[in-house]
């Protein structure tokens, strides 16, 4: 008889804890020490069970807030909610900045101004010697793109032509400008000092158109 009531009893136990919901298991707040580099790494991807937002927040750096569906958020520092999709998706505030592209000037200011005054004087001096050379027979333009003797605005124009379509190349590269423009000064002026030699040397010898 005490066989049987015990039995019953156990009975009893066993349908109770079988009408007793059964739930999983979820840590309070586990060191983050105890957690290793793959389930960290696991948790910033989303995968956060069984772990509860305290833990997650711990792991994912920065303030950040869990969705329902798994989804983490940084937050940050003064956010107070959780953004909506269209202000995730529109506002300014929640979109990604790309990191600004500077770019790296090799001459100052100066040097500027130096290499602007050693080419554009150059090229003034190179249209007026050549100009003045012309006045006399034995000279005639050595640039095939010219005539023999051309005149003042057929010079200028192709020295802008050319001046300005190398500007367009440059697409606003400082440096490839400015080094171009000096290269392009020095050798003008060395053309200039020669053009001016012939100058002389023809008032002496030749006679004018």
């Amino acid at each position: 008889m005490e066989f049987l009531s015990r039995l019953l009893s156990k009975l009893i136990v066993g349908l109770f804890l079988l009408a007793v919901p059964v739930e999983a298991y979820v840590p309070k707040d586990p060191f983050i020490s105890e957690l290793s580099e793959a389930r960290k790494e696991l948790i910033k991807m989303g995968h956060i069970a069984p772990y509860n937002q305290l833990t997650v927040q711990r792991v994912v750096v920065g303030k950040a807030r869990v969705m329902p569906n798994g989804a983490i958020i940084n937050l940050p520092d003064e956010a107070e909610f959780v953004p909506t999709l269209n202000q995730l998706r529109y506002d300014p505030k929640w979109q990604v900045k790309e990191e600004p592209k500077y770019a790296i000037d090799h001459w100052t200011e100066r040097e500027k101004l130096i290499i602007d005054t050693i080419f554009w004087t150059a090229q003034v001096l190179d249209v007026y010697s050549t100009y003045r050379g012309l006045k006399y027979e034995c000279i005639t333009e050595a640039n095939p793109l010219l005539d023999d003797v051309p005149n003042v605005s057929e010079m200028v124009g192709l020295k802008l032509t050319i001046i300005g379509g190398l500007g367009a190349l440059a697409k606003g590269d400082t440096n490839f400008w400015y080094g171009w423009k000096l290269g392009a000064g020095v050798t003008t002026s060395m053309v200039t000092a020669n053009n001016f030699r012939l100058l002389r040397k023809a008032q002496r010898e030749c006679d004018r158109r």
